[in-house]
């Protein structure tokens, strides 16, 4: 659980409290510092002391502070912010993972609906001019993953009779833990599916042969 953060009204419980946490950030620093080879100083002004402290030293933060001075303003801003310009960041950053949730949740919905369509489960002609649009766009996507999955068995020299095991574009995406993917399972259970489709089709088609005996 995050702690929340606001000002300590109580000037004595401040002041205990500034005390106890300082030491820690300076250790934080010298971490930093130790762990990453980078350069780092610390100025703390606070009302409990006249004169500001400094970390290291007052020669190692005039030496940070020259070096830093030296590089040019624009690569000096490259990726300075304030607090808004942080939060509208932030707020950018989860709008984007939004959508992309939002488009993958439409994308397996249409999906569904592909396979209502083919199993009959769905009739088609009650679906919404959204849907529609959707679906069109989803099929294409599949005749053009299933097209180019022959092509590549034709150049390998691998029988084109069989069904390729993959038969939808790759739409994993990056294990950020938030955004749902569709993995290697529901390739699979698509593929299946497709299968069963296509056998029953083939079997509506094929003639009605029976076995007569010779009389």
């Amino acid at each position: 659980m995050k702690k929340k953060l606001s000002l300590i009204k109580n000037g004595t419980s401040r002041k205990t409290t500034f005390n106890k946490r300082k030491p820690r950030l300076m250790k934080k620093f010298t971490e930093l510092v130790t762990l990453y080879d980078v350069k780092a100083c610390a100025v703390i002004h606070s009302p409990y002391n006249s004169n500001p402290e400094v970390w290291p030293s007052r020669e190692g933060v005039e030496e940070v502070v020259s070096e830093f001075m030296e590089v040019s303003r624009k690569d000096r801003n490259k990726k300075m912010m304030d607090q808004d310009a942080f939060l509208r960041q932030r707020i950018e950053s989860e709008q984007a993972q939004l959508q992309k949730l939002r488009d993958e949740n439409r994308d397996l919905k249409t999906r569904e609906i592909m396979w209502g369509c083919l199993e009959g489960d769905i009739d088609v002609h009650q679906l919404g001019e959204k849907d529609l649009q959707d679906l069109s766009s989803t099929i294409d996507n599949y005749l053009n993953c299933v097209t180019n999955r022959f092509e590549n068995l034709k150049k390998n020299g691998e029988s084109s009779s069989s069904l390729p095991p993959l038969v939808v574009p790759d739409l994993n995406v990056e294990e950020d833990g938030d955004i749902p993917s569709i993995d290697g399972s529901t390739h699979q259970s698509e593929t299946n599916r497709l299968a069963i489709i296509t056998t029953t089709a083939a079997d509506a088609c094929a003639p009605n042969i029976t076995n007569n005996p010779k009389s």
